[in-house]
């Protein structure tokens, strides 16, 4: 299964842009070695949480004074909105986005943005929300692409996957990917920062859009190469479980005869039991010189038998 399948299933309506990036974006994925169901899983999860589903291409900056204060308020964002700043500005997209991204905050100037305008011009955009001048240039620079003089082609069908996949590639996530470690990978993709101690926003998505994702895959038993055609997974490993402690075996009783041929008989079947059930040579031993001893006593008793039988 490809990874534009694995949308298209999982979120109906999702932009075609997007859709069209993925459509032609497997050599893509390869080249950044998202070739295994977990990392494919991640992947595509931080993408469907910070777009929405794949329908999100702008940040929406259009939020109510109450939302403001919930991210960029006091003791929550470098930005530190107070309320009346958060109630002058409900509603107010373009404003909101200059006072918590523009060139003269402390979150502006972090992303690289020196202009007026900058703000708005680079705030979220693209699959994985690209933010900040700094940004763009550099996403630009890892992939060949001007997205900081043409910060619009981050949502184009031809350009859209490359950012994305180098902050992914940029921020080492198939590491984490492949330790299933989805908190390091959504502070790389939301704060750029695996160490921080800050919980990213939309966790709650981000672990729900994950357990969807990877679901799917195993419903399907499908992994991905760059020739599109899937390929069957292997069935799981059974988890490792120590051997038991061999068990004891008593050894079997040696047979009654009546003739010293037959208990010696008796005896080497015996020795012969015992090696079978693990036994050292030492017991092994002990055994046939048991046996020896019985037939040296039978001999006897049959010898005075016998002696006194002729005698009578």
């Amino acid at each position: 299964m490809r990874a534009v399948d694995l949308v298209k299933k999982l979120s109906p309506g999702a932009n075609p842009a997007y859709l069209a990036a993925l459509e032609a974006g497997d050599l893509l994925l390869v080249n950044y070695n998202i070739t295994t169901p977990l990392r494919m899983a991640h992947f595509l999860a931080q993408a469907l949480a910070e777009t929405g589903g794949m329908k999100i291409t702008y940040e929406n900056m259009n939020y109510s004074a109450r939302r403001m204060l919930e991210i960029y308020g006091v003791g929550h964002h470098s930005s530190a909105v107070t309320e009346a700043e958060a109630t002058a500005l409900a509603y107010h997209p373009r404003e909101i986005a200059e006072r918590v991204y523009g060139h003269n905050s402390p979150k502006g100037k972090e992303l690289g943005n020196t202009k007026p305008g900058d703000g708005w011009a680079y705030r979220g955009t693209g699959i994985m929300q690209t933010t900040g001048r700094y940004n763009f240039r550099k996403m630009g620079q890892l992939t060949n692409v001007d997205f900081e003089n043409h910060p619009e082609l981050v949502l184009s069908a031809e350009h859209a996957l490359k950012p994305a996949l180098a902050e992914w590639g940029r921020g080492n996530c198939n590491k984490y990917a492949d330790n299933n470690d989805i908190l390091s990978i959504s502070r790389i993709i939301n704060i750029g920062n695996a160490d921080t101690k800050k919980i990213p926003n939309g966790m709650t998505d981000r672990q729900a859009w994950l357990g969807k994702v990877y679901l799917l895959i195993q419903e399907r038993g499908l992994t991905f190469n760059a020739s599109k055609a899937p390929i069957s997974l292997p069935a799981p490993v059974p988890p490792f479980t120590p051997a038991s402690a061999p068990v004891t075996k008593a050894p079997a009783p040696i047979a009654k005869t009546a003739t010293t041929g037959g208990i010696v008989a008796a005896g080497g079947a015996a020795a012969q039991q015992a090696h079978a059930a693990g036994y050292g040579i030492g017991t092994i031993v002990a055994i046939v010189a048991g046996s020896i001893v019985v037939a040296v006593i039978a001999w006897l008793v049959w010898t005075f038998i016998t002696d006194k039988g002729r005698a009578s």
